[in-house]
């Protein structure tokens, strides 16, 4: 009987050599969610009392009753990504700048991309896309570029990290530009791919992230 050999590819056997290596080769367009949890934790779910009397209080309290509400329900599947989608927007309306809405856009757009509903995401995350915040614009441009790529929507990814990379955001940025690399070079870009895994190669001190742009300029000069 005839055996399937797998092909020789460099670029993920490096991933493969140390944790991070590995980390990054089976996810390699999530976004760092625990940075985030981190960077957001002053964003807590309870964090809402910091605005009593004010009218960022009523609308924390909107969001946390929102979130005790249906948040669960989605995530134990007993509510559609739809439903709670359609909720969450409705919801939203009266949201339009308010920082505290982020925390739950975020953990309702990971549940979402979890599920596989993916589009449903890129609504939840648009609520919350013109937070002039730094950080909270990384979190949310990396997972709609996550979403976009999975929907092979590569022009609509690269536009994202692009958003990430004018804002001069220092998250991950590594990351970031490695990323940039790779959809360019799904698109058919060598130009722009190889100017991106150059600037990792040049700007970026992080090994594995260096070692892996080097290991695809490589492949692409092959």
């Amino acid at each position: 009987m005839a055996t399937t050999t797998t092909p020789h590819n460099p670029v993920d056997e490096a991933l493969q050599e140390t944790e991070l290596g590995s980390f990054i080769a089976k996810n390699k367009t999530s976004v760092i969610g625990f940075v985030a949890l981190i960077i957001l934790g002053v964003f807590a779910w309870g964090g809402y009392s910091m605005y009593k009397g004010s009218k960022n209080d009523e609308l924390s309290s909107v969001v946390f009753e929102f979130k005790n509400k249906n948040l669960e329900n989605l995530t134990k599947k007993t509510m559609t990504g739809a439903d709670y989608t359609a909720a969450y927007l409705e919801m939203a309306k009266s949201m339009s700048g308010f920082v505290g809405l982020t925390p739950l856009a975020l953990a309702s757009s990971d549940v979402l991309t979890s599920q596989g509903d993916l589009e449903n995401s890129l609504k939840v995350l648009a609520t919350v896309k013109d937070q002039s915040q730094s950080y909270i614009k990384y979190f949310v441009y990396s997972r709609m570029a996550v979403n976009h790529e999975d929907l092979n929507q590569v022009d609509n990814a690269i536009a994202d990290l692009e958003v990430i990379v004018k804002a001069n955001i220092k998250v991950m940025e590594s990351k970031t530009y490695l990323d940039l690399g790779r959809l360019y070079l799904k698109k058919g870009d060598k130009e722009k791919a190889k100017t991106n895994f150059q600037y990792v190669i040049d700007n970026m001190s992080q090994a594995e992230f260096v070692k892996l742009a080097k290991l695809y300029i490589a492949q692409m000069e092959s």
